[in-house]
């Protein structure tokens, strides 16, 4: 099936995305590394920096790809997106905390911190996708980016946030951007349109759970990615992991009994499971109890379940 853009638009799209990138390479011309010791701190960054990496391209990208009419498409896309981002969240960083054209340097916690904040336009993502050509994406990766990063500036310089609690803001921050950018691109296309473009691939279902499954399983490396303390970290891991694990059980269930025949749907399972996750996103390693942690990922796995239902984007579900 030939693509549905004329043949001019075609190049036209690559060739800005290509010039996009060389113009970031020329921005990076103003940034050098630093030049750490390599000791045991500096590795263990680097493995939650792997956790991230896997949970943003694998996970999120394979968790789009439900989709009838652009399932392999999606993941193209989220790495895209990621791999865009990240440069832009970097140098927006950089240039905001630095006079502009003056020798920056960066490390491995810059990377990682720009990875946390390209996690919000990969959950906006989720409900632009197959509505938005690559350009349009493009630039919603960089406005949001912006924003996001003005967000974060806001945050630490006015209200003195730390960087996990200004992180766990991304959620909600990349569920309503997804919503307005989505109610954007919807003005003007007949209902129709917009619900063939959302219908799901029984197909897919087996890839979209594998990205549930990488989420799941490095959520509690997302979770305490920018905790400083071993003992706020130790502590994240656990109560991420133990509100994970009731969310997964509560949307299978409720999965099930929600349906008329007992059958578990998948678009549930998707987004519930996760649910716990981002509930103790933001408290997790101020949780003293697991069955505090536990009852978070209850409550939040039978919102999800409501929310999966009732809104028209389900993937969105997440951000919440």
């Amino acid at each position: 099936m030939g693509s549905k853009y004329s043949r001019s638009l075609r190049c036209c799209l690559p060739l800005w995305a290509f010039v996009l990138q060389v113009a970031f390479i020329i921005l990076f011309f103003f940034i050098s590394y630093d030049t750490p010791q390599v000791d045991q701190k500096l590795m263990e960054t680097y493995q939650v920096f792997q956790d991230l990496t896997l949970m943003a391209a694998l996970g999120f990208g394979f968790l789009s790809s439900s989709f009838r009419r652009h399932s392999w498409s999606s993941v193209a896309f989220n790495l895209f997106i990621l791999a865009l981002g990240v440069q832009g969240s970097i140098l927006l960083e950089r240039f905001l905390s630095w006079p502009f054209l003056q020798d920056v340097a960066i490390n491995l916690f810059s990377i990682r911190t720009a990875t946390m904040s390209t996690i919000p336009v990969l959950i906006s993502a989720g409900a632009v996708l197959g509505k938005a050509n690559l350009v349009q994406l493009a630039v919603m990766v960089l406005m949001e980016a912006a924003a996001f990063g003005a967000v974060r500036l806001v945050d630490k310089k006015v209200f003195h946030m730390e960087d996990h609690i200004i992180a766990m803001h991304g959620h909600v921050f990349g569920a309503y951007f997804g919503l307005l950018v989505a109610w954007c691109l919807s003005r003007g296309v007949g209902e129709k349109a917009q619900t063939e473009k959302a219908q799901m691939a029984t197909s897919s279902s087996l890839f979209a759970m594998l990205g549930t499954f990488l989420l799941w399983i490095f959520w509690p490396s997302f979770n305490s990615a920018l905790l400083e303390w071993p003992n706020e970290k130790k502590t994240a891991v656990l109560n991420t992991y133990y509100a994970l694990a009731v969310s997964a059980v509560t949307a299978t269930s409720m999965s099930a009994l929600s349906h008329p025949q007992g059958k578990i749907n998948m678009v549930h399972i998707h987004n519930a499971v996760l649910a716990g996750g981002v509930a103790v996103g933001a408290p997790c390693f101020l949780i003293t109890s697991p069955w505090i942690a536990m009852v978070l990922g209850l409550t939040a796995g039978l919102i999800s379940i409501g929310g999966a239902k009732c809104l028209p984007f389900p993937h969105l579900a997440v951000g919440f």
